[in-house]
């Protein structure tokens, strides 16, 4: 016995230092990993079944496992390894993963290499382009689309509604870059003529984003009317002096002491936010600052009328549609207005 003593130990050790490893490797990626990373660790196939045998290594998709409970981010690594090298979560599950949508489908969508042929159950595989690598990235380490190709990829499987939406997260995150989107592209795809139009009126707005911030969806939704409409460019919640310090405002044009506020219900909907919504709407008055508050349902159903009162306001049209006479040139004028360039 004392001459087998030596092998235990060994294989003790050995166990010891196989389970480190797979730990420290699983902490890396969520609580999964791969068939093939764990023979690269040094664990034998009778070992593997064992391990599942024993509960330890619990199966997610074909040749990969978890050692533990796992989110829907865990079940996209777990994705995203099972389809092998090259392999990237896309359209709908990507959109999830960059917050494009509140939550995820359960079948994960992944683009992968067309050697990746085979079907994988839990897992969708889109045969669209393989993704450049500039159109690809990581989210917590797991390799997907990149915002731009998946706001592509999305125009060919969701309705023009949800599309737009997209955008509107993408923008209110600083991820919608146009010229990007227009790169990744390709003539005659499902979804193009979708994709175009919103491309098209988000052209101009989107590099006000870089600059300032967009706080909300509603937001996001309100400045890209403003600006496809030619209007000139507001400023993004920005800040205005008032008697009593300074309130911040969601669009803002100062030569024209004119501000506009989203109203959405998440944030405007309560008795508080009513009375402090009057109180601002005074304060601004008071300094000489004139306030239009858009709701989503205007936004969407009223967008005509919303975007020819803002644009009355601020000189551009008179109320029966033609050019206005600069304020500073009208009798009576009670405050100062530039006339847009």
């Amino acid at each position: 016995m004392d001459r087998g003593a030596p092998y235990v130990h060994m294989a003790n050790k050995m166990r010891t230092d196989l389970g480190q490893a797979l730990a420290r490797l699983t902490d890396r990626q969520g609580g999964v990993v791969s068939r093939a990373q764990l023979r690269d660790l040094g664990f034998s196939e009778a070992r593997i079944h064992r391990a599942i045998a024993e509960g330890r290594l619990r199966p997610v998709f074909r040749g990969t496992f978890a050692t533990g409970p796992i989110d829907g981010r865990g079940r996209m690594r777990a994705a995203a390894l099972a389809c092998g090298q090259g392999a990237a979560i896309s359209h709908r599950s990507a959109g999830a993963l960059l917050r494009f949508f509140d939550k995820g489908p359960v079948v994960i969508d992944v683009i992968a290499p067309p050697s990746r042929g085979r079907k994988i159950d839990g897992i969708r595989f889109h045969r669209v382009r393989t993704p450049r690598r500039d159109e690809t990235g990581t989210v917590d380490g797991i390799p997907c689309t990149s915002p731009a190709r998946t706001l592509v990829d999305l125009a060919g499987t969701v309705g023009d509604r949800t599309l737009r939406s997209c955008f509107e997260r993408a923008a209110q995150r600083k991820m919608l870059d146009i010229p990007a989107i227009e790169a990744s592209m390709d003539l005659g795809r499902r979804g193009t003529p979708s994709l175009r139009a919103l491309v098209d009126e988000w052209r101009r707005a989107a590099p006000l984003t870089k600059k300032g911030k967009l706080k909300s969806p509603l937001e996001a939704k309100v400045l890209p009317l403003l600006v496809h409409r030619n209007l000139p460019a507001p400023h993004l919640n920005a800040p205005v002096q008032i008697q009593n310090g300074r309130i911040e405002v969601d669009f803002l044009w100062p030569d024209h002491r004119f501000v506009v506020e989203a109203d959405s219900r998440d944030f405007h909907g309560t008795d508080l936010a009513f009375e402090r919504d009057r109180w601002r709407d005074r304060e601004l008055l008071r300094v000489g600052y004139g306030t239009l508050r858009v709701t989503h349902q205007q936004a969407e159903r009223e967008t005509t009328a919303v975007v020819e009162a803002i644009a009355a306001r601020l000189g551009l049209i008179t109320q029966a549609g033609s050019k206005a006479v600069p304020p500073t040139q009208q009798a009576g004028a009670a405050s100062p207005s530039h006339p847009a360039k």
